[in-house]
């Protein structure tokens, strides 16, 4: 016999950003969403605004919803009116909020007020960039993450500093939170030899020794300090070439460093990709000099293609997968960092190593979207 309405139903799932884009985040969703089984489920993502994202089509083409509050996230009433009248319109059973500041924890509140019996906070950050509100975001950030963390029914986090940076000490020590580990395809990342020369071959780097970094171009991402280690590599190694995958606000600025510092003709600025796999794939060390990290996914990748990685110390532990890692402080300076690069890619790699070893460490996506799957049909 067939079931009853409600138990044929399908949960209802909404996905909450601040912004919608092409970064660290979306793309996190982005692996889960097209490893989930999606036939017991019906989601959305719903954001304070939606730029252009690489991942946005494909997402609807499986169905999946997307909406746009209000479009500036400085709205703060217009979006709490307007994420309100959609999860009450919606229903929803589950709110998975993917946060990176305790302001945001607000829409815990306002979802516990709509009746929403399952609210999952989600930390993907361990800090501020600097700016001249800084101090007053932090105050906000502090006082936002006492008042609202406990409306949550779930804290999740991508590391433990990224817990402790989103949840107030009153709430972890009252339920803890749950890691959940950024989770990738990684069989999409194996080493392929073909493509990795077909594309050197392409982008005129073939024969050179190239330093590789992906993310957001922004002052977290610290590729200002890679400039200045690239350039303490090239007196060591003339053919070497920096490859920098990611568009961001930092753009020009970095453009017009590497003209000054003489190296503007041997740096790739590449832009964002769909296929991140094939440029780690031309890469010979992948650098990660972040300020702050909620955990680094596009580490995790870069140690799937069987890259040997060198990263800040702001990187968390948790990141830190593969015996290809190295962490070298950013106080050593470009020079140190230099010299760590390039003692990284003197060393033997087993480029097909990679992918076991990321996987071993529980990063598939298969598993994290499946245990993230089962959590919201329970």
């Amino acid at each position: 016999m067939g079931g009853s309405l409600i138990e044929d139903a399908k949960k209802r799932v909404c996905y909450f950003c601040e912004r919608w884009g092409s970064g660290g985040i979306e793309s996190f969703l982005n692996n889960v969403l097209c490893h989930l089984d999606l036939s017991s489920l019906e989601v959305d993502i719903v954001a304070t605004s939606l730029e252009v994202s690489i991942f946005t089509e494909r997402l609807r083409q499986q169905g999946v919803g997307v909406y746009e509050l209000t479009g500036s996230p400085q709205n703060i009433y217009r979006n709490s009116r307007e994420f309100l009248k959609i999860v009450k319109e919606h229903h929803y059973d589950v709110l998975h909020l993917n946060l990176f500041h305790g302001l945001s924890l607000r829409y815990a509140w306002l979802a516990d007020r709509a009746g929403i019996p399952v609210i999952i906070t989600h930390s993907h950050n361990t800090g501020l960039r600097k700016s001249p509100a800084r101090s007053l975001k932090l105050f906000i950030h502090s006082l936002s993450k006492m008042i609202f963390s406990g409306c949550a029914t779930d804290l999740w986090a991508c590391s433990a500093p990224a817990a402790e940076f989103l949840f107030s000490s009153k709430a972890l020590r009252k339920r803890g939170f749950r890691f959940v580990p950024n989770g990738i395809d990684t069989q999409r990342f194996a080493f392929q030899r073909y493509s990795r020369e077909t594309l050197r071959e392409r982008l005129n780097i073939s024969g050179a020794i190239v330093i590789g970094s992906v993310g957001r171009l922004c002052s977290q991402k610290n590729q200002s300090f890679l400039l200045d280690a690239f350039r303490a590599v090239l007196r060591r190694e003339p053919l070497a070439r920096l490859l920098l995958v990611g568009d961001g606000e930092e753009m020009f600025a970095l453009r017009k460093k590497a003209a000054r510092l003489g190296v503007l003709e041997k740096v790739v600025f590449y832009g964002t990709t769909p296929s991140i796999e094939e440029l780690l794939w031309a890469m010979d060390v992948f650098a990660f000099p972040s300020r702050f990290e909620g955990l680094g996914i596009a580490a995790v990748e870069a140690q799937a293609a069987g890259l040997p990685v060198v990263m800040s110390e702001f990187v968390p532990e948790e990141a830190r997968l593969t015996e290809a890692v190295r962490v070298v402080p950013l106080s050593s300076g470009p020079e140190g960092w230099a010299e760590a690069l390039l003692g990284a890619v003197a060393e033997p790699t087993d480029r097909l190593a990679g992918v076991a070893g990321v996987r071993n460490a529980g990063f598939d996506i298969a598993d994290v979207a499946g245990e993230i799957g089962a959590y919201y049909l329970r």
